[in-house]
C-alpha cells in the first residue's frame, strides 16, 4: 500500500531567508573561491587605497588630523565609502548576474540584491575588526566603548548604499547603459565625503554645503567615536538614518512596481 509523502510546508519568508543564505554562500564562493588569495583582497583595497593617499599627501593633510594617526583616519573613510558604494555597484549588477537563478520560483530578484547586500556588510564588518585588532597591536588605542555609535554609523551607511543599489539595479534592468554612468557618480564622492580631509579644516560655507551628504555625518561621527578627543562639528546620525530609510523604502517600492518585468530580465 502506498502512501502519501508528506511535502513540507514553509512560511514564505522561510523560503526567502534559506534562498538568501544560499545566493550569499555562491558570493563567498565566486568571490573569494576563484583565487588562491581571495581573502586577501578583501583587505587589499583599503589598504593600498590608504597606503598610496598617505604617500601623496599624508605628510600635509596628517597635520590637520594630530588626533587620529592618518592612516587609521583614512582607513576609517575607506571602509565606510566602500560600505556605500559596493552596494551601489551590486545592485546595478546583481539581476544580470543571476538571471539564470531566476527561472526558479522561489529566487526573486530581491533575493539576489539582499544577498549582495548582506555580503557587504559581513566583509565590512569584519575588515573594521581586523583593523582594530592591528591598531591595538601596533600600539594605537582606539575608543570602543561608543561601539553603538559606530554601528549605527556603519548600520546607516550600509542603508543609504542598498536604498540606492535597488534603485540603481531598476534602472540598469531597463537601460544597461546605465552600468557605465555609475562610476562616474561614485568618483566624486571621494573628495565630497571627508574621506581624505576632516571637515573642521573647511571654510564655514563649503562645510555647511558637505553636510548634506550623509556620508559625512557617519564618516565624522564613527572617527569621533573612536578617537573621543577628534572633534567633528555639526554632525549627527539621525540625518543619514532618516536618509537610508527613505531612500530603502523608494527603493522597496520601485522594486514592487517593476516586479514582474524584473522576473523577466
Amino acid at each position: 500500500m502506498d502512501f502519501p509523502i508528506a511535502i513540507p510546508k514553509r512560511y514564505p519568508w522561510v523560503t526567502q531567508c534559506l534562498v538568501i543564505r544560499a545566493l550569499f554562500k555562491r558570493e563567498i564562493v565566486t568571490r573569494f573561491g576563484k583565487y588562491r588569495l581571495g581573502f586577501f583582497w578583501m583587505l587589499f583595497e583599503p589598504l593600498m587605497s590608504v597606503l598610496v593617499v598617505g604617500l601623496i599627501i599624508g605628510k600635509i593633510a596628517g597635520r590637520a588630523v594630530p588626533e587620529i594617526p592618518y592612516a587609521f583616519f583614512l582607513l576609517n573613510g575607506f571602509l565606510l565609502l566602500k560600505l556605500f558604494t559596493s552596494p551601489m555597484s551590486a545592485g546595478v549588477k546583481a539581476i544580470q548576474a543571476n538571471s539564470g537563478l531566476l527561472i526558479y520560483p522561489s529566487v526573486k530578484p530581491l533575493d539576489t540584491l539582499m544577498a549582495r547586500f548582506l555580503f557587504d556588510f559581513v566583509t565590512t564588518g569584519f575588515a573594521f575588526c581586523l583593523f582594530c585588532i592591528c591598531a591595538v597591536w601596533i600600539g594605537v588605542r582606539p575608543d570602543l566603548s561608543h561601539l553603538d555609535v559606530i554601528l549605527c554609523a556603519y548600520l546607516f551607511t550600509w542603508l543609504c548604499g542598498c536604498g540606492f543599489g535597488m534603485v540603481f539595479g531598476v534602472v540598469a534592468a531597463h537601460y544597461s547603459e546605465f552600468e557605465k554612468v555609475v562610476p562616474v557618480i561614485q568618483r566624486p564622492l571621494l573628495f565630497v565625503s571627508a574621506v581624505l580631509f576632516p571637515t573642521n579644516v573647511l571654510p564655514g560655507h563649503v562645510r555647511e554645503i558637505l553636510l548634506y551628504n550623509p556620508l559625512v555625518h557617519t564618516i565624522e561621527s564613527s572617527r569621533h567615536a573612536l578617537f573621543p578627543l577628534y572633534k567633528a562639528e555639526g554632525v549627527n546620525l539621525v540625518y543619514p538614518g532618516c536618509i537610508g530609510v527613505i531612500v530603502l523604502a523608494v527603493g522597496l517600492n520601485l522594486f514592487q512596481y517593476k516586479r514582474n518585468e524584473l522576473n523577466q530580465v
